[in-house]
């Protein structure tokens, strides 16, 4: 299999408001992606504030006693809540946290992981900027990176079982959104110059 460069494909023409800092990025991807990696950098290089939807699902477990041992519970505990409050409701709680923060600053830049339906979407795109960054990567390439990290809580992790992640119904929104317009970034490459030069590409839009 060929390994494909980072590269960035811009699927659509919208202009971004001129203070590039006061956006807004939600970050999709199917596990392994390189969503975590993106928001780091993005943290360490362009002083964004970072919150993630797994950690939201996490903070609910906690207050419930509950504890999480695999992405198979998160994924149970979030379409639980979702019963109740709507696909949107870590969007909602999320959306909170960032209109206090644009009362104390409102230039710096956002980053958001782990969106994963149309919903969360639709709450997102009320702030001004916002923007959905799609971060794409083999199944193969995916498949790597998490087993050599024993990501999700998962050991000895195999093909068939990552596969079984990917269909939990807390992923079934992936498919609609990475369909949307925005900008794509392939991480399919092993070099992570390459991913962040993208990174600080699409920070840099106008």
């Amino acid at each position: 299999m060929t390994n494909l460069a980072h590269h960035v494909i811009f699927a659509d023409t919208q202009k971004l408001e001129k203070d590039k800092m006061g956006r807004v990025l939600g970050l999709v991807g199917w596990p392994g992606a390189g969503k975590d990696l993106a928001a780091e950098y993005l943290q360490s290089s362009h002083n964004a504030v970072r919150w993630g939807h797994s950690d939201r699902i996490r903070e609910l477990a906690v207050k419930r006693g509950v504890e999480i041992v695999d992405t198979s519970q998160l994924s149970a505990l979030f379409e639980e809540q979702a019963a109740q409050e709507g696909y949107g409701w870590i969007a909602h709680n999320i959306a909170e946290r960032v209109r206090d923060l644009r009362k104390r600053d409102k230039n710096r830049l956002v980053v958001i992981t782990g969106v994963r339906f149309p919903e969360e979407v639709e709450v997102y795109k009320h702030f001004k900027g916002f923007k959905l960054v799609k971060i794409q990567a083999d199944f193969n390439v995916r498949f790597r990176r998490t087993r050599d990290r024993q990501r999700l809580g998962e050991r000895a992790l195999t093909p068939s079982r990552f596969r079984a992640i990917e269909g939990l119904p807390g992923n079934a929104g992936i498919p609609v959104l990475m369909a949307l317009p925005g900008t794509t970034i392939v991480n399919d490459g092993g070099v992570k110059t390459e991913l962040y030069r993208s990174l600080d590409a699409l920070v840099r839009m106008k």
